[in-house]
């Protein structure tokens, strides 16, 4: 008999692995369909940075690598990234914090923040990641979506708030629809309710700038970096946030301690040249508007300002055929399916100009077969 209730006691267990095994979206998802790709096909299709220079970056990290006893907890590390980090954005360091990534930082403000019968609220289409995390806590999700626009429908987003709503996420150039959100919408967020605003800002440097030096000075606001996209780490998983100092200092003493003594100093070496990564993201956006240039010239597709380093698209066509055209040919992008406000679009990472244009080749073929059949 006792068995029998220790048994239904946790039937909890089951209901959490069987939660977690049907999640989709993780690093191991990827690894699985990564896998069934051919390894001479052009990838476009993860919003990575080909333009940063893979040697400079190894030599750079080879630099840190000589000056790091492994050995060692060495903190004061830590300190010397949050003053540098701190000088990039124009903040005190004290509102700085870091971890292994910006989606490990997402997830652990959701963690920090959220407990079950609470509300999250997200604007749609956005980062499918903030649904995933949130629903796996299990809190509730309240999505509103975009104007006709794609401006932030402030007065909406604060009618679904109540006093359960405990996080709002803006992400900010926003994925996928690559538009930049206004600081005063932001504010005005802020200051209409109590909720915590959780702005993404991975693809900031594409962009018109960053809210941080104005965000610190909010009691609820935190924005999270990543250096994934303009800096070209996506392998190294190294992520920010910024917030005003007693958020930030909250943040910073319950985090897993995560980032390495070797990531801390390579991280701080880079951005003491920061000026040879503001070389690459000039080329993005340069490489940007001359691929959104000549997709706009294609007839039957309509396309989306960009502030980011990818562009997304909306066809008159059969996007699923479209995609599994350029998928068949070699030519990898993101099938972003139907989406609220836009459609059923496509997403093309802004590549090296070789890749752009084989890219737009291969498109142009396809949707001539499409089109004609």
């Amino acid at each position: 008999m006792e068995n029998l209730d220790v048994k239904r006691g946790i039937s909890w267990l089951d209901e959490r692995i069987n939660a977690m095994r049907s999640f989709e979206g993780s690093l191991l998802s990827y690894v699985k369909y990564s896998k069934t790709l051919k390894s001479n096909v052009i990838r476009l299709d993860a919003n990575e940075n080909y333009f940063a220079d893979i040697e400079f970056l190894k030599a750079t990290f080879m630099e840190a690598l000589k000056e790091v006893d492994l050995r060692l907890y060495d903190p004061s590390m830590t300190f010397k990234l949050r003053k540098a980090l701190a000088k990039y954005l124009d903040v005190a360091p004290e509102c700085v914090g870091v971890g292994s990534g910006s989606e490990h930082l997402i997830d652990f403000v959701i963690q920090s923040f959220l407990t079950r019968g609470d509300v999250a609220l997200s604007i749609v289409p956005s980062f499918f990641m903030y649904a995933k995390r949130v629903r796996l806590r299990g809190a509730e999700l309240v999505t509103v979506s975009l104007k006709e626009d794609l401006s932030l429908d402030v007065d909406k987003i604060l009618k679904n708030c109540s006093n359960k709503t405990k996080l709002i996420f803006v992400c900010s150039p926003n994925n996928p629809t690559g538009n930049q959100f206004s600081w005063h919408d932001i504010e005005t967020l802020a200051e209409s309710c109590s909720a915590l605003i959780v702005v993404d800002e991975a693809y900031a440097e594409f962009g018109d700038g960053s809210v941080c030096s104005k965000a610190v000075e909010k009691e609820n606001i935190v924005v999270v970096r990543t250096f994934s996209k303009a800096f070209g780490l996506a392998g190294l998983r190294f992520g920010y946030f910024a917030a005003n100092e007693n958020l930030a200092s909250a943040l910073s003493k319950v985090i897993p301690y995560t980032v390495s003594t070797l990531v801390s100093c390579f991280v701080v070496k880079l951005l003491n040249k920061f000026e040879v990564v503001k070389g690459w993201i000039n080329e993005v956006k340069k490489e940007r508007k001359r691929l959104m240039k000549r997709l706009g010239s294609l007839d039957e597709i309509e396309v989306f300002d960009s502030k980011t380093n990818f562009v997304t698209f909306r066809l008159d066509g059969n996007a699923d055929k479209i995609y599994k055209g350029l998928l068949d040919r070699g030519i990898v992008i993101k099938n972003l399916g139907a989406l609220p406000v836009i459609g059923h679009c496509l997403r093309v990472t802004v590549g090296f100009p070789y890749m752009n244009n084989n890219f737009l080749d291969t498109l142009t073929q396809v949707m001539r077969e499409e089109f004609s059949a």
